[in-house]
């Protein structure tokens, strides 16, 4: 076989092996990491107290969760936040996701007494809900498997949970959106207090709720505008390689048929 009629072959075969892997969502790897910080776009709680009241629009998160003895009912406060997560490029690959929230001080306990109880982050898939309308009434439903847990006081201090797990499921879907839904335990009889996203810039140190998302790498799809040049060069690559050995069989049938015409002179 010739040494053009190879090259051609081989030419083929990679342009062939570009369309295929293209086709079937084949993705290249580039190592390329980074990190956002989010503020919510909607936060507020759902209180169990005042079922049909929103509560969205105020500087503070509440979080409480205790039995009235007198008509054994439970009182609780749930804190809701949403953020959009169409800054983070396509087809990251998220390590690390924590959610920080800023206690006040503003508590309703007896001065000098510390109290202490958990909270936990859920996620909630359901992203159709605004903080300007979100009651305990039509509180949606939620994951009720914890994503983490953290012990809360009640000093100024800042508090994290990890919820990669949230942000990695909004990041498979379409809407680009998580909910995380933040649930105290029993046991706390008076409303703690976090800094929503009302809550003025102190001391240029913003205490607004955020979400901190990182990612390692980034996954990008194969670019779908370089199939058609593939394509054309494929197959322009093809038809050159047959008319390529079209010439050479014709031109091989030449010299056999003059090597026949000397043999016989």
């Amino acid at each position: 076989m010739r040494r053009e009629e190879v090259d051609f072959r081989k030419l083929v075969v990679v342009l062939g092996l570009v369309l295929l892997l293209s086709s079937f969502g084949i993705r290249t790897v580039f190592a390329q990491s980074g990190q956002v910080g989010l503020k919510p776009t909607d936060d507020t709680y759902a209180d169990s107290d005042s079922p049909n009241y929103s509560w969205g629009g105020q500087e503070d998160l509440l979080f409480q969760n205790y039995l009235l003895y007198f008509n054994g009912e439970t009182v609780e406060s749930i804190v809701w936040l949403k953020f959009n997560l169409s800054s983070i490029p396509d087809g990251v690959v998220v390590d690390e996701a924590t959610l920080h929230l800023y206690e006040n001080g503003e508590v309703f306990v007896t001065p000098g007494v510390m109290t202490l109880f958990d909270v936990s982050a859920h996620s909630c898939s359901n992203d159709s809900w605004t903080e300007l309308t979100l009651t305990y009434s039509n509180m949606l439903s939620y994951n009720t498997t914890s994503m983490d847990s953290v012990t809360v006081g009640t000093g100024y201090e800042w508090y994290n949970w990890s919820v990669v797990d949230a942000v990695r499921d909004a990041l498979n879907g379409t809407a680009k959106t998580v909910t995380i839904v933040l649930e105290p335990s029993y046991g706390f009889d008076e409303p703690v207090a976090f800094d929503s996203k009302e809550t003025p810039v102190s001391n240029l140190t913003d205490y607004a709720p955020e979400l901190t998302v990182h990612w390692s790498s980034v996954v990008p799809e194969f670019p779908t505008s370089l199939m058609p040049p593939l394509l054309v060069m494929a197959t322009t690559s093809y038809l050159m390689l047959c008319r390529k050995k079209t010439n050479l069989r014709k031109k091989d049938k030449k010299e056999l048929v003059s090597k026949l015409k000397h043999s016989f002179v």
